[in-house]
């Protein structure tokens, strides 16, 4: 089932193939006929609305235009959409997202980074890029070597204590993963911290991989819950990933 905001995404979409209703035409033109398609779209919006859009602050001012169906209906229903597409704590709180207060004196005890995003960089273009994209969008704090490191950092100090200062680490295992020194050593750095803290930690992505490749090569990992690149996208991985960091910050 398609998520809250890639439902509001499609109902504004459409609009761009229908024309605003209207009263009166031309000898010949089928008014009724015209207007069928904002029609059918208002329909929809009813139904989008008594689903997620009764609570929103803009919920009494749809109902009156959905009740009453003037002609202006369409076009300010439309603007609503648009308000609410911009409304991004409301859109959060719909696809399961919300926000932990945190009080100031614990603030300077979080770690620097939400998650570090360990990865082969022959995988950045096929699948890491994305993600981080994604995770971004989320507003979530991102270890991720492109944008993390700065021009005269020395790299292998600042990847340490990424991988030091991260509340999580989605490791996105591959072929191209196996055998090199840096996603080896990312890697063996958060077991250790892992097994030493006995918390949650490690979140494995398989990518291109089966569970018996991950089990030949990490043992050690193996009986870690993976979830398979090919049966998420990257926006379904983001809001996957924003659940388990609102679990922890609640459980804190």
């Amino acid at each position: 089932m398609a998520t809250f905001e890639e439902q509001l995404n499609n109902l504004l979409e459409r609009t761009h193939s229908i024309k605003s209703p209207i009263n009166a035409a031309a000898i010949g033109t089928d008014i009724n006929e015209y207007n069928r398609p904002s029609e059918v779209w208002i329909n929809d919006v009813e139904i989008f609305y008594n689903n997620y859009l009764k609570e929103h602050p803009l919920g009494d001012r749809m109902k009156i235009l959905l009740f009453h169906r003037n002609r202006d209906a369409y076009k300010n229903l439309v603007g609503c959409l648009e308000s609410i597409s911009n409304d991004q704590d409301f859109i959060n709180k719909m696809n399961g997202i919300s926000m932990v207060s945190v009080p100031k004196y614990q603030a300077k005890t979080l770690p620097e980074f939400d998650v570090f995003i360990s990865h082969a960089n022959k995988d950045k273009e096929d699948l890491i890029e994305e993600l981080y994209q994604s995770l971004n969008k989320l507003g979530i704090k991102i270890f991720y070597d492109k944008e993390s490191l700065e021009w005269g950092d020395n790299w292998k100090d600042r990847i340490l204590n990424g991988t030091k200062k991260a509340e999580f680490a989605i490791i996105v295992i591959s072929e191209n993963f196996f055998d090199r020194e840096w996603t080896e050593r990312e890697l063996n750095e958060f077991l250790n911290r892992q097994n030493r803290n006995g918390q949650k930690l490690i979140l494995p992505i398989l990518h291109n991989i089966t569970v018996s490749q991950l089990q030949e090569k990490y043992p050690s990992i193996a009986d870690i819950q993976a979830i398979d690149s090919s049966k998420y996208s990257c926006d379904q991985i983001a809001l996957l990933f924003a659940r388990q960091l609102i679990k922890r910050l609640q459980s804190e």
